[in-house]
């Protein structure tokens, strides 16, 4: 018998039957990356840290860690996010001036000597690169303003911007605080693993930026506002979850299809309720013979348990019979869920169930390229078989140059052209990403044209 864990569930082959099995949380794990009820409803939900009322971020305070960890696992969000970043960093971030030429806004790319060595001594595209990776995956970036000692004697200037991770930085006000609006920034952990995370936390005044230089280190967020939503934004990969979920569990259905050319005959679930309730027997067993309890204890138990279901059901005439359990309905909030085990007998028309799974995968692409907000084209996702044109690449690149760059980049770009403007005030110079416009074929010489210069 071969016993593998994978990925939250299990897979277990025997000479006479092979079946996946995986434990059902209740409530069920997922339901918290899922649209539920209150998961949206934090707006006033408030906690409390010293001096301080924080505004959490998700129900559970918990928002970019649900987002990384649904991305991470994911076989293609990861590279939509990174297409997307790549397609909005183009030639890269460069200084440049607004001008009006002919009656047209024109960006003019400006060399400033003194401007730029200031922007390479704190790293500025290292910088900016990790807000567009924050941006594509929050919709929103947090920044530091550190000044220089000089602001002691009447010479302020901010000496350097720093990037926060989002999982870090929460928005706050003191309890003091007449208006119920963010005045401060704390920044720590919030997942409380360690005992120094409260006491490491620290806090920082809200950026101003009509007196960008009223405090010596300052925090800024900023985001791209959502409707109806205080404080924070909404990831527009939010709305996605389900599908990225559904495509993710995909390839490993089919892992366990092919794993030692297996084909699986049935999937069991069974309530978290039994394994808990099964985990303080053990407790209370190792408490009356004075032994030490550990969580291998409930893992060699598990292991035991799924070898008697694979020899239960090599006997077809035992399986029903077997898994007869009483099934009960647990309230959980103005939830009505049922527990018990639950066996399913999987089809073994493998081609029907391989297209259905293939179909799914398509659908859960498809939609999950809609909810990122990239063309399919450009996030080379095409139909099987179909390869895309030059000319329509070039098309929806165009589209999203003249409609999806504007906005993503005033957020990202917003704190340091805060800090262009405050520390050279008469230069009129902002930085922001510059793209190199291709060319449909036709309108390129001959000479010019990609396939002569391969």
């Amino acid at each position: 018998m071969n016993i593998s864990y994978e990925s939250g569930g299990v897979i277990v082959d025997t000479p006479q039957v092979a079946y996946t099995y995986q434990v059902a949380e209740t409530p069920r794990d997922f339901d918290k990356r899922t649209n539920s009820s209150g998961t949206l409803h934090w707006n006033n939900v408030q906690n409390y840290l010293g001096d301080y009322i924080i505004y959490p971020y998700g129900s559970n305070n918990d928002m970019p860690n649900i987002i990384k960890e649904v991305v991470d696992n994911s076989y293609n969000v990861p590279g939509f996010l990174k297409r997307k970043t790549e397609l909005l960093w183009g030639a890269g971030p460069k200084l440049y001036r607004d001008e009006i030429v002919d009656g047209k806004d024109i960006r003019t790319r400006v060399n400033d000597t003194t401007v730029q060595a200031w922007l390479d001594s704190f790293k500025y595209e290292d910088y900016l690169l990790k807000c567009c990776v924050d941006y594509q995956h929050i919709q929103g970036v947090n920044t530091r303003f550190e000044l220089n000692k000089g602001s002691r004697i009447g010479k302020p200037f901010i000496n350097k911007v720093h990037h926060i991770q989002s999982d870090k930085a929460r928005l706050a006000r003191l309890r003091a605080a007449k208006e119920e609006i963010p005045t401060h920034m704390l920044i720590g952990t919030w997942n409380f693993r360690h005992i120094n995370a409260i006491t490491e936390t620290k806090a920082y005044p809200l950026f101003d930026h009509n007196k960008p230089f009223a405090y010596d280190n300052s925090v800024i967020y900023s985001n791209m506002y959502t409707f109806c939503t205080d404080y924070y934004s909404v990831p527009d990969l939010y709305g996605s979850l389900e599908w990225i979920n559904r495509s993710t569990a995909v390839p490993l259905i089919f892992k366990a299809f092919a794993k030692n050319s297996i084909n699986l005959k049935y999937h069991i679930i069974s309530p978290a309720s039994f394994w808990d309730k099964k985990r303080d027997e053990l407790k209370d067993k190792c408490r009356i013979e004075n032994t030490t309890y550990s969580e291998s204890m409930l893992k060699d138990y598990e292991r035991k348990f799924l070898e008697q279901i694979g020899e239960v059901l090599s006997g077809s005439d035992n399986a029903g019979k077997y898994f007869h359990t009483n099934r009960k309905m647990v309230v959980m909030g103005h939830e009505l869920i049922e527990e018990g085990w639950e066996i399913k007998v999987l089809d073994q028309k493998i081609k029907d169930f391989v297209e259905a799974q293939v179909m799914i995968s398509d659908k859960a692409d498809k939609a999950i390229a809609a909810g990122v907000n990239v063309h399919p084209v450009l996030a080379n996702m095409t139909d099987s078989g179909k390869a895309n044109s030059g000319g329509e690449q070039i098309y929806a690149l165009l589209n999203y140059l003249n409609t999806g760059v504007d906005i993503q980049e005033m957020v990202i770009t917003k704190p340091i052209n805060y800090a262009l403007k405050a520390n050279f005030p008469n230069s009129g110079l902002k930085i922001g990403f510059f793209h190199n416009v291709p060319e449909l074929q036709q309108n390129t010489n001959p000479a010019d044209r990609t396939k002569n210069n391969q």
